[in-house]
């Protein structure tokens, strides 16, 4: 629905204007959205029309209500909603690019068990077809492109090397499609499917022992800085207060609730969330 009257409305404004946004386009394939450059174009800008006019509409009666003293309301609402609009612009045009690289890190995540799975089953002779549909039970970012050319093979009759191709050049992740690329070489040839996927194996599993040293030294640089900084310098700021105060005066209740029940945890938090994004596992 609103894909539709967002077309109607600024569909024909932007066919003009198309040819500004191949890196648009490129985010939207990778990121698997069901959109074109078009449809997609003319929804932000429809969306962002939207929130500029409710939220004029919503800053001015609030003004009005509220504030009528105000010598500038009016202007200033019209700057807040110009804001609140071109925000909701930049948002919506960045949320392909966001999607596409939390999609690349997933999947670059569970890679190396990926392969070592396709390489067992592999192994035992499999058609690459069921290849794919045995990594799709996996689930996962991976196993919902196994999924998709599993489908588009066994469902719509495509051929194997025109469904890996397709998923090669819409997947985010570079190592996933360099090993999808060298599938189909292998497929093409004739080759030995298992030799290169246990080749791939022993790549992937090294690269992961590696960035499994490089997190557990990162783990060991990010718990002596929380340790010396914030645990040890919380409680020597909040001592030191103590003492300082009878001599200057002044409530230090306050500061030291602060510390304790709303800087440490915060602060803990954000290396919890540090440390979870820095993770080479899933």
């Amino acid at each position: 629905m609103l894909k539709e009257v967002s077309l109607r409305v600024f569909g024909r404004f932007l066919l003009s204007y198309l040819d500004y946004f191949d890196s648009l386009k490129e985010n939207l394939r990778h990121a698997s959205l069901p959109y074109t450059v078009h449809e997609y174009l003319a929804v932000t800008v429809f969306s962002s029309f939207l929130a500029f006019a409710v939220s004029a509409m919503v800053l001015v009666v609030g003004f009005v209500l509220f504030l009528p003293e105000f010598a500038y309301s009016y202007t200033l609402a019209v700057i807040l909603s110009f804001g609140i609009g071109g925000g909701s612009f930049v948002l919506l045009y960045s949320y392909p690019s966001l999607r596409a690289k939390s999609l690349r890190t997933r999947i670059d995540k569970s890679l190396p068990f990926a392969v070592f799975y396709m390489a067992t089953t592999a192994s035992s002779g499999s058609h690459p077809v069921n290849i794919f549909r045995m990594l799709s039970l996996r689930g996962g970012a991976i196993g919902d492109e196994a999924t998709k050319i599993y489908t588009s093979v066994n469902t719509l009759g495509m051929d194997i090397n025109t469904a890996i191709q397709r998923a090669a050049a819409r997947t985010p992740s570079r190592t996933f499609s360099e090993l999808l690329w060298g599938m189909i070489s292998v497929i093409s040839s004739g080759g030995n499917l298992e030799a290169y996927l246990r080749g791939k194996t022993r790549t992937a599993m090294s690269q992961y022992r590696r960035a499994l040293n490089d997190y557990a030294r990162s783990i060991a640089l990010y718990t002596e800085i929380y340790i010396t900084l914030i645990v040890v310098g919380s409680i020597f700021f909040i001592v030191l207060i103590a003492i300082v105060s009878p001599l200057v005066g002044g409530n230090t209740l306050m500061v030291q609730t602060f510390i304790v029940f709303f800087f440490i945890p915060l602060v803990s938090l954000g290396f919890i969330l540090l440390l979870k994004s820095s993770s080479p596992t899933e």
